[in-house]
């Protein structure tokens, strides 16, 4: 039964006008951002606010492997694919109120913990479409960049393994904000309070608290990083680090471990308040 939610879910996402469009419009975001990048160091070529070395350096984040590097990253927690996300969870899970959906599987039998798993896991599958679609896009784009510039693609220097692990890292650490997102359209069962309070955590609040405690000293800031998007750059990281890139932002950083259980943590703390919360809501208004 749950693999019948499961499958039902899917059809129900990957079938709604809103997510053909998020993955259109990222799509056309991640290519318009590295075209800008390319036109830019392009355009600046000749320009005495360029050097040769700047501009090689800029040149390596386009081609492969590099590249994947930055594609990857574009689909993260810091990057678009998160907003993208929000937007579809909370209009996803808020609007099955309305539609009385949920109702119809309760009444077929189907326990409410085994409904919000179905459902968590298919917004999970959502989360790896929309990171497929910036590989593709951003895949694609820097391969033709590669050529261009390189006269090659270096396949021999990506190591395919880094690379699948790094799109599961990326995917994985987008999670705390989408079941943050699941939990208050569960809560609220309005697609507007899901998707801003959402956003406003990812854009605004989680920098604010950052921010403060980095100012109220050392244990604070440290303690800080055990937010979803402290956990999710030192995990991240990893993806520098099997290009041989290191940590040269200079922010601390988390061990792998610590950051993986951390996130995992988070994901399981909103999936219970929104179990906690669903098992006592009355859906019969």
């Amino acid at each position: 039964m749950f693999w019948n939610i499961f499958i039902n879910q899917n059809t129900m996402i990957l079938k709604r006008r809103l997510f053909l469009v998020e993955a259109l419009l990222l799509g056309l975001l991640v290519l318009g951002i590295l075209l800008a990048i390319f036109m830019a160091v392009e355009e600046n070529q000749s320009s005495t606010g360029m050097l040769a070395d700047e501009r090689n350096m800029m040149l390596e984040t386009l081609t492969w492997p590099e590249a994947w590097n930055n594609v990857i990253r574009l689909g993260g927690w810091d990057g678009l694919a998160p907003f993208f996300l929000i937007i579809l969870v909370g209009a996803t899970t808020a609007q099955e109120y309305s539609w009385r959906t949920l109702q119809i599987w309760l009444s077929r039998g189907i326990s409410r913990p085994a409904l919000m798993l179905a459902k968590l896991a298919s917004l999970l599958l959502a989360g790896l479409l929309l990171m497929l679609t910036v590989l593709m896009i951003g895949g694609l784009t820097t391969a033709v960049f590669s050529s261009v510039i390189n006269g090659s693609l270096n396949l021999s220097q990506i190591d395919l393994s880094h690379l699948v692990l790094s799109v599961i890292r990326a995917v994985y650490t987008v999670m705390p904000y989408a079941s943050l997102t699941f939990f208050l359209a569960v809560a609220s069962r309005s697609t507007v309070v899901a998707v801003s309070g959402g956003l406003a955590y990812a854009l605004l609040l989680e920098n604010l608290i950052m921010s403060g405690a980095g100012l109220l000293g050392r244990e604070f800031s440290r303690l800080a990083l055990n937010l979803p998007g402290g956990l999710a750059n030192s995990l991240m990281a990893l993806n520098k680090a099997s290009l041989g890139m290191g940590n040269n932002t200079g922010m601390t950083l988390l061990p792998p471990v610590h950051a993986s259980i951390g996130i995992a943590a988070w994901i399981l703390f909103f999936l219970g308040l929104s179990l906690w919360v669903f098992q006592r809501q009355d859906l019969a208004d």
